[in-house]
C-alpha cells in the first residue's frame, strides 16, 4: 500500500488541504473542537504518519543539523560527533553527516551539499575554515569547532592549545632535558599546530623555526625515511645530552614511537616524551604517558547547545571564540 498523503487526508475528511495542514502543525485557535475531533479519528483509522520533513519545512523549521568533519578517521572525531548526537536527539534534532577526508574541494562540495538539504545550521570541524565558502555562510546558523579561521566570521570552540602545551612542556624544561623537539604534521595553515607550536616556542624560548620536526602525511614513504634518518641523528646525542620530544597529537605520537623502536630507543630510559591527546589504548603503555586531556565529547556538546541556543534566538551577533579547558596528566614518560 502507498503511503498516504496530507492530499489523501484532506479528502478522506471533507476538509481542506490548509485545515489539515494547520491540524498537524498544531494551529488550533481558528479550529473548533469538533472539526480536531474528526481528524483525529481519520488519522487514527488510516494509520497516517506526516512527513517530519514536510511538516517541519511548513512551519519553517526543519530541525535538521548538517555536521562536516574533516577526517572520520581522526579519534578526535568520534567523540565530538557523540557529543552532538546526543545534544541533538535531546531536542528533537535529526543530523546530516559528511566526510571531507582532508580534502578542501569535497570539504566545499559537502558544504553545498548540506546547503541544498536546507538544513537549520551547521557544525563545521573545517579542513580549511579559511575557505571562501564560508563567507557566504552566516554566524547565526553555524559554529565551528577545533581548527580557527584568521578572521573569526563564526562562533569557534576550542581547547586551550597554546597555554596548555605550554605549560606541559615547561615541566619537561624543570625536569632538566637539555634538548626539546616539537613533533607535528606540517604545521601548513593549521591553527592547532600552530597555536601548540607557538606554546612549546614559549615554554623553551627557541626560536621560530628551531627544535621543529616534521612528520611527513601518510603515503610520502622518502620523507618518512628522510624523518626517521633525522631521528636517528637527533638520538645519537643522548649519550651527552638529555633530549625529549613533545608530539602536537596522538597519531603524531604513534609515528614517533614507531621511529624509535626501529633503533631500539625506549622511553623515559633513552628519551622523554609527552603528547597532545589522551586516548584510552594508552592505558596499557608502561610507563604511562604524560599528556594533555581534552574533552572532545563536551566540544561536540558545547557546539551542540550553542548552535541549537542561536537557532531558537534567532538575533545577530558578533562571533565568539570559546575555550574548552584541558588538563595536564604527568605521568613517568619523561
Amino acid at each position: 500500500m502507498e503511503k498516504l498523503t496530507i492530499n489523501d487526508i484532506a479528502k478522506i475528511s471533507g476538509y481542506s488541504i490548509a485545515t489539515v495542514s494547520n491540524y498537524l502543525n498544531g494551529n488550533y485557535q481558528k479550529m473548533s473542537q469538533k472539526t480536531r475531533d474528526h481528524l483525529a479519528k481519520v488519522i487514527d483509522q488510516t494509520g497516517y504518519r506526516p512527513n517530519s520533513t514536510a511538516r517541519n519545512l511548513a512551519k519553517h523549521e526543519n530541525k535538521t543539523i548538517g555536521v562536516s568533519i574533516s577526517d572520520i578517521t581522526n579519534p578526535f572525531t568520534s567523540p565530538v560527533m557523540s557529543g552532538i548526537s546526543e545534544v541533538c536527539t535531546q531536542h528533537g534534532y535529526k543530523m546530516i553527516f559528511t566526510n571531507a577526508d582532508n580534502d578542501q574541494k569535497k570539504e566545499v562540495n559537502n558544504i553545498l551539499s548540506l546547503r541544498t538539504e536546507s538544513v537549520s545550521g551547521m557544525i563545521v570541524d573545517a579542513v580549511d575554515p579559511n575557505s571562501p565558502i564560508y563567507k557566504s555562510l552566516t554566524n547565526e546558523a553555524l559554529v565551528m569547532v577545533d581548527r580557527q579561521a584568521k578572521e573569526l566570521l563564526f562562533d569557534t570552540i576550542v581547547t586551550d592549545n597554546r597555554q596548555a602545551v605550554k605549560e606541559m612542556v615547561t615541566h619537561m624544561v624543570q625536569a632538566g632535558y637539555d634538548e626539546l623537539y616539537f613533533v607535528t604534521w606540517p604545521l601548513e595553515e593549521v591553527s592547532t599546530r600552530q597555536m601548540r607550536y607557538q606554546g612549546f616556542l614559549e615554554a623553551t624560548g627557541y626560536a621560530l623555526g628551531e627544535h621543529l620536526l616534521t612528520v611527513p602525511h601518510l603515503g610520502q614513504k622518502e620523507a618518512y625515511q628522510q624523518f626517521e634518518a633525522q631521528i636517528e641523528t637527533l638520538m645519537a646525542q643522548k649519550v651527552t645530552k638529555k633530549i625529549g620530544f613533545f608530539t602536537m597529537n596522538a597519531r603524531v605520537f604513534l609515528r614517533l614511537l614507531k621511529a624509535m623502536q626501529l633503533k631500539d630507543y625506549q622511553y623515559p630510559r633513552d628519551y622523554g616524551v609527552a603528547t597532545y591527546e589522551e586516548f584510552d589504548w594508552m592505558q596499557i603503555m608502561r610507563p604511562e604517558i604524560s599528556c594533555i586531556r581534552q574533552d572532545s565529547k563536551k566540544i561536540g556538546v558545547m557546539a551542540a547547545e550553542l548552535l541549537l541556543a542561536k537557532l531558537l534566538d534567532k538575533k545577530s551577533a558578533l562571533p565568539k571564540k570559546y575555550i574548552v579547558p584541558t588538563e595536564i596528566i604527568l605521568k613517568q614518560s619523561f
